[in-house]
């Protein structure tokens, strides 16, 4: 399928990021499917966020000066941790926006054709954010997470002994961090 078809078709049935996030705080883990243990806590991460983000100066001047008609396309699951910290950082930039710019987020795993195409060291890494124009041109991409919380992995990762804290280390650095990196990680890649 050529790419641009594909990136259209991918937006056209994508979830507005509002919906997505109504889907996300409503949706019940399925019994049986270890990943879905990671929905309750990804459901108030994403509450907690929403209530109390706030942006950078440097955020928000971002955000209002964006190229009109900007489009981030994310692939995420609602399991994914990373996803619940920075989707978040993701809709308030938006809103912050003042409609310059518009997200959708699609499934991962119902997109993997796309998803193939912006792979992460060689993995299916989320959440992935790919930046358009108004012509459905990619422009760029961005994700998993911000280098420093992706060098923190790595190291931990790399060390067999502690490879097992990798997440509980992680979501440590994303609350004392308070979303800075996500921020300037975002406004670094993500705008034309």
């Amino acid at each position: 399928m050529e790419n641009t078809k594909l990136i259209k078709d991918s937006w056209g049935k994508a979830l507005p990021i509002s919906a997505y996030f109504e889907d996300l705080l409503t949706a019940i883990p399925l019994e049986g499917n270890p990943s879905d243990q990671y929905i309750p806590i990804n459901q108030q991460r994403v509450k907690r966020l929403i209530s109390r983000i706030k942006l950078t100066a440097e955020a928000e001047s971002a955000a209002i000066q964006a190229a009109d008609k900007t489009k981030w396309l994310i692939l995420t699951e609602h399991w994914c941790g990373d996803s619940a910290q920075i989707v978040p950082v993701q809709a308030a930039i938006v809103a912050a926006s003042r409609g310059r710019i518009e997200a959708r987020v699609l499934f991962r795993d119902e997109n993997l054709e796309l998803m193939d195409q912006f792979l992460t060291n060689g993995g299916r890494s989320i959440p992935k954010t790919i930046l358009l124009d108004d012509a459905f041109t990619v422009r760029g991409s961005w994700g998993p997470r911000p280098e420093e919380a992706a060098d923190l992995v790595k190291r931990i990762k790399s060390d067999p002994a502690i490879a097992h804290t990798y997440s509980l280390e992680l979501h440590k650095w994303y609350a004392k961090d308070r979303q800075i990196a996500i921020q300037k990680s975002i406004v670094k890649s993500l705008f034309i």
